[in-house]
């Protein structure tokens, strides 16, 4: 085994034939094309048998193998998921590598398994590069020559992995945006459907028509459960003989739904043969997901995935089903209360539930930030409104802030909130620039509202490291920034409402912040508030209350405008939603 390649040998020639290959291999960025003509550039340029490119998939830490030989013409794949031998594997690939007689090092090549149909002789292995970080490898197998590959090959093999590299990487980072922007929209239009139907059998068959659209199975079923017997009692499936309806009902912490149901954590089963929970429903079945469907802290139901095939479903699919659970949680739950309070008309009762469910998508305590103190408070009015704040963790050092404010009140108000937040934290999760996120979320609400219904919002990322905060400010009430020598400023830069006009751009700004330092962000039911007189509470009365209790602690402080307000409205009038949120630099 020859195990080299220095910097004067990365530095051969070989340039037009390069810039005809890379032509080719760019000519489509679609990640498994991009991969095909990989393959054909190595048969091709290397007079070889066969060719592999292995790309390894941190997030959910397997191994993709794409090969092709010349005897077939086609590019089979494989999927495995990095045991201790791939792991091996990895460590050993990270530097060129050229063998001419496999026979004697098997172990190189059969530690990853091939799609080929014969014994490869021989062959040359380039890893990939891309940022400094390592994620696969080319490799051309079986060299039509009598004495094998040749050190001048693996050099220019090397010299192709660096270009091969940047294609995939692009291709792999197109793909992954392409995806992440499909499942917001699929589970923002989702959200939209799932609203416009009370009876709750039509509604469990929209969820499963709709869930097709986001995750890929064989079976789904959707399990509630009732809370006073500890029993499942209504089942909804699809792709089941209707015989199976009827067997599908188990007991809370029966089989993996039900133990998801008694935990309250979802859960994936890449291979059911080998897990004791499992109850085998079907026999084609090889893998299974399954998440819990939640009010709060309480789990009133289950939804179940099937797949024939083994090791399906990865941790991203977990966290697209868990979004997706949220928005059927909220539209099963108005069903169910619509339905049961029916009779009596007590439309207050469901309002009050449909709070309680909107309540938990705000924040359950301030989060401990080192060197600032934050806090936020949203004081519902008497009908469900459409107010919204969330500290979202981001990286380390790195928290996202976002209040919002939907046009309208009650039920519709809350179900475009809560399509708002799901499709905000889908963007976020792709590590978008902030303006990127605010485009691509305006984007979304244009496409599913109804003209007339936007949703003004703020959203921000404070560095804790660097004091620095970043914010693009999308038609919402431009938030205060008090100096610690008392200066104020209001800050706008951002856009136009969310849902207003397609294809909105947004600017953000960032801003230093210091000792002393403290921003408030808050919602039109503050300022908007009006006393006997019917006269406004306003932003100068605001920040007079800002200025009386800088002292305080950003808790009291919220507090202390809370009271102001209270004191100054007037009890006849009918109040808006309150949403206060304060940062104070320590």
């Amino acid at each position: 085994m020859n195990l080299h390649l220095d910097n004067t040998q990365r530095e051969l020639g070989w340039p037009m034939p390069l810039l005809d290959d890379l032509t080719e291999i760019n000519s489509d960025l679609r990640i498994r094309t991009a991969v095909r003509n990989v393959i054909g550039v190595l048969t091709k340029r290397f007079d070889c048998e066969a060719a592999n490119v292995i790309l390894l998939d941190q997030r959910v830490y397997a191994l993709s193998s794409y090969s092709m030989s010349c005897n077939s013409g086609e590019v089979r794949s494989i999927a495995r998921k990095c045991t201790e031998d791939l792991i091996g594997w990895r460590d050993s690939n990270r530097i060129p590598v050229l063998v001419n007689d496999l026979a004697s090092d098997q172990a190189f090549f059969s530690s990853i398994g091939t799609c080929f149909d014969f014994k490869p002789r021989n062959i040359i292995s380039a890893p990939l590069f891309a940022g400094g970080e390592y994620f696969g490898v080319i490799q051309a197998l079986n060299s039509r020559k009598t004495d094998g590959f040749s050190d001048d090959e693996l050099s220019r093999l090397a010299l192709m992995a660096g270009h091969v590299a940047l294609t995939l990487r692009n291709s792999w980072i197109l793909e992954e945006a392409i995806r992440g922007s499909r499942e917001a929209k699929s589970l923002y239009e989702v959200g939209i459907a799932l609203s416009t139907t009370f009876d709750l059998d039509e509604l469990l068959d929209k969820i499963l028509e709709n869930l097709g659209r986001v995750i890929r199975f064989d079976t789904a079923v959707i399990y509630l459960l009732d809370p006073h017997s500890g029993t499942i009692k209504q089942v909804v499936g699809c792709g089941l003989p209707d015989t199976m309806q009827d067997k599908l009902h188990l007991k809370i912490g029966q089989g993996i739904t039900g133990r998801v149901a008694e935990t309250g954590q979802g859960i994936i089963v890449s291979d059911v043969t080998s897990n004791p929970d499992y109850i085998a429903f079907r026999t084609q079945t090889r893998s299974e997901m399954a998440v819990p469907l939640k009010v709060g802290e309480t789990v009133i139901g289950a939804f179940n995935l099937e797949s024939d095939k083994a090791g399906a479903y990865s941790q991203h699919d977990l966290d697209l089903l868990t979004a997706f659970a949220s928005l059927a949680t909220i539209s099963i739950e108005r069903a169910r209360l619509y339905n049961e309070r029916m009779a009596s008309r007590k439309l207050a009762d469901e309002l009050m539930i449909a709070r309680r469910i909107q309540m938990t998508f705000l924040p359950s305590q301030d989060p401990m930030v080192s060197g600032f103190d934050i806090s936020g408070i949203n004081i519902p009015s008497a009908d469900v409104g459409g107010d919204y704040y969330d500290f979202i963790p981001i990286v380390e050092n790195h928290l996202g802030v976002a209040i919002g404010d939907v046009s309208g009140k009650g039920i519709p108000a809350a179900l475009i909130m809560a399509a708002f937040r799901a499709s905000l934290k889908a963007e976020i999760r792709n590590n978008f620039a902030i303006r990127a996120i605010l485009m691509k979320v305006n984007n979304l609400l244009y496409e599913s509202l109804e003209r007339g219904n936007y949703v003004t919002a703020i959203y921000s990322v404070l560095d804790s490291k660097h004091r620095v905060l970043t914010f693009s400010n999308a038609g919402h009430n431009p938030p205060v920034l008090r100096r610690a020598d008392g200066r104020v400023e209001q800050l706008s830069e951002g856009g136009l409402a969310l849902g207003t006009f397609p294809n909105s751009t947004y600017e953000e700004r960032p801003i230093s912040l210091s000792t002393g330092d403290i921003l408030l962000f808050y919602t039109d039911g503050v300022t908007e508030a009006k006393n006997d007189r019917d006269e406004e509470f306003g932003v100068a009365r605001l920040l007079a209350c800002l200025e009386e209790s800088k002292e305080r602690s950003s808790k009291e402080i919220v507090n202390y405008i809370v009271d102001c307000v209270n004191k100054y409205a007037s009890k006849q009038a009918e109040m808006d939603d309150l949403t206060l949120v304060v940062l104070k630099t320590l």
